[in-house]
């Protein structure tokens, strides 16, 4: 919509407002009521047409069509739509004059009996009706209104208002954490908060965002991961816990990462990275036949199934096949270097031998994996708080789950040694001090919690909004986030 139209429509609107007012009418008024919804209305119709019930309905004015001495007015609430009927000779002069002063978009309250139009519909038949709330501001029809993504994300609200597509999006996001929660409760583990305001952020290589907190005068970081806390209650006697939240990471945004994002992080003691691959392929068949009555998923043009079993391969003999080269001996960063040039992808900003083999997995053949697939067994540099394989030295005993080219899950053996998890930290400070400003610095009050002892354990983690968008087909995670960060027009 032009930018002067939409201004002479809100001059007329501001202006009905203000004749409302002068009218002794309040155009947001604090009450409302009403008896029914209109999913109600629509069930038990046939009731309230033979019992002569009274029905107020309450919601938006989605359509309004009026036809000499009848009016048809569309209302909808969360539950759906109801059509209205005002006849001129039914209701008093003054309420039906009233609908000159009505706009698509405006709340209103109306009252009156069920009853069927004259082409059989259902309706109510309106005795009654007064505004809720003025609309100043004109919806966009579904069909003209918000057509790119980026105007969609700018204006949420009313993307949600006339897109039902996005509404199910968000609808699904919901089932899916619901249905999370109650079956990791199903299986004992223990809902827990952990701090958000950190005074160091680990659990993961990321760079943080910072704040200040004004009373204590004290630097402060959002959380990167909640990995660190979660294994100090392991620590204080707890075998099953986990937590659902938003975590922070000062990245850049593509159609895989928003700088905040969902993940829900478990931690199980008494298992290791074998537990967890059957546990996952367990737990996200059983979602997927929860929502789908079935085991596969449409995504794009590809059918997912996540049928048991799924494929297993060795990240090293992934990289080993692809580059021709044992990355598990030869971890000379120039090697990698010249690997990338020689495809001619873009060098990591930090070039460190964990950072350059995985940049060329990412690139080369991560895109690949189409089907649920368990990628597991990466060098132990890539993981620093990963446990080494006992019968295979130089192998952190992780694994991650990739779906249509995308990492959903990461897990592994933790480390509960505290004299090489300090050794680890020392390795991963010379990478900082390198120029990796993603790797944090040691934590020293990690390591004194590890140090009392932490049982032998498993950790997993997943991204809620990467596994919505595969779900839901969304192209972007911007699609399953409410309201996504944007950078401001101005």
């Amino acid at each position: 919509m032009a930018e002067e139209r939409l201004e002479e429509i809100r001059e007329a609107r501001l202006k009905k407002r203000q004749a409302l007012i002068d009218a002794g009418r309040i155009p947001y008024p604090a009450e409302a009521r009403r008896t029914h919804q209109a999913s109600d209305f629509a069930e038990n119709f046939s009731t309230l047409v033979e019992e002569s019930t009274p029905v107020v309905l309450a919601g938006r004015v989605t359509a309004f069509r009026p036809h000499g001495g009848v009016a048809f007015v569309d209302l909808t609430d969360a539950s759906g739509t109801t059509q209205l009927q005002l006849t001129k000779d039914a209701v008093a002069a003054e309420i039906y004059k009233r609908l000159e002063l009505l706009d698509i978009g405006d709340f209103i309250q109306a009252a009156g009996e069920a009853g069927l139009t004259k082409s059989k519909k259902q309706a109510l038949q309106v005795s009654e009706w007064h505004l809720l709330t003025k609309s100043i501001r004109p919806l966009p029809t579904e069909h003209y209104g918000l057509k790119d993504h980026e105007t969609r994300w700018r204006n949420r609200e009313v993307d949600f208002l006339i897109n039902s597509q996005s509404r199910e999006k968000l609808a699904v996001r919901g089932q899916v954490i619901d249905w999370l929660r109650a079956y990791l409760k199903q299986d004992g583990y223990s809902e827990v908060e952990t701090p958000i305001l950190q005074h160091l952020a680990g659990g993961a290589a990321a760079k943080p965002f910072t704040t200040h907190h004004l009373a204590l005068d004290l630097e402060l970081q959002l959380r990167i991961a909640p990995e660190l806390y979660l294994k100090r209650l392991l620590i204080a006697g707890w075998e099953k816990v986990f937590e659902l939240g938003r975590s922070f990471r000062n990245e850049g945004i593509d159609r895989n990462h928003n700088p905040e994002f969902t993940m829900c992080e478990l931690y199980w003691a008494y298992a290791d990275y074998e537990d967890l691959m059957d546990f996952t392929e367990e737990l996200l068949l059983q979602l997927v036949r929860e929502l789908f009555d079935a085991e596969e998923v449409p995504h794009g043009t590809e059918t997912l199934s996540f049928a048991k079993p799924w494929r297993r391969l060795r990240f090293t003999e992934l990289l080993q096949e692809e580059l021709k080269i044992d990355v598990l001996k030869d971890k000379d960063p120039a090697t990698y270097i010249a690997l990338l040039k020689d495809r001619r992808l873009a060098l990591p900003s930090a070039q460190t031998f964990s950072k350059l083999i995985d940049e060329l997995y990412k690139k080369l053949i991560r895109p690949t994996l189409v089907q649920p697939t368990i990628v597991y067994d990466y060098p132990v540099e890539m993981v620093p708080l990963a446990k080494e394989s006992v019968t295979n030295p130089g192998i952190a005993e992780m694994f991650q789950v990739v779906v249509n080219g995308t990492e959903l899950i990461k897990a592994y053996t933790e480390l509960n040694d505290p004299v090489v998890q300090r050794e680890r930290f020392a390795q991963q400070q010379l990478q900082r001090e390198a120029g990796d400003d993603e790797v944090p610095p040691v934590d020293e009050s990690y390591l004194k919690a590890l140090e009392y002892g932490m049982p032998p354990a498993a950790g997993w983690g997943l991204g809620i909004d990467r596994l919505v968008a595969l779900l839901t087909d969304a192209p972007s995670l911007r699609d399953v986030i409410a309201f996504p960060l944007l950078k401001p027009k101005d």
